[in-house]
């Protein structure tokens, strides 16, 4: 799934939008912030995967947050636009939303756990 939302990042940042798209009915400047979100928030889940625990947890925790309300973003906007024919890609971008933002809680709870096992907090 990260890789995806690199690739669907770089290629509107890249290559723009095609005409009648959802993202061609964005606002230019929430357009660049959905593509720079996706592009940088799956690079830096992907680096998760390479790095150690630790320092992966951080990288999660600084990536799924963007990535949930720009998918919200991006759902809403694509309801506006596309009304009963965006059921589908609502309901996914949607899910995914849902997915970032389980996610994060996850990861800030296991960061909060571990600083309490560590003794450096309440």
């Amino acid at each position: 799934m990260a890789g995806l939302l690199v690739v669907s990042g770089l290629s509107v940042l890249l290559g723009g939008t095609r005409p009648g798209s959802v993202n061609a009915s964005l606002p230019t400047p929430l357009l660049f912030l959905w593509a720079a979100v996706l592009t940088a928030g799956g690079t830096m889940v992907v680096a998760a995967a390479i790095v150690k625990p630790l320092a992966a947890l951080f990288l999660e925790l600084v990536a799924d947050p963007p990535l949930a309300v720009m998918c919200v973003v991006y759902s809403a906007s694509a309801a506006m636009v596309g009304g009963y024919r965006a059921v589908v890609p609502v309901a996914l971008v949607t899910g995914a939303a849902a997915a970032f933002a389980i996610r994060a809680v996850q990861v800030f709870r296991t960061l909060k756990a571990l600083r309490n096992e560590m003794g450096e907090g309440p």
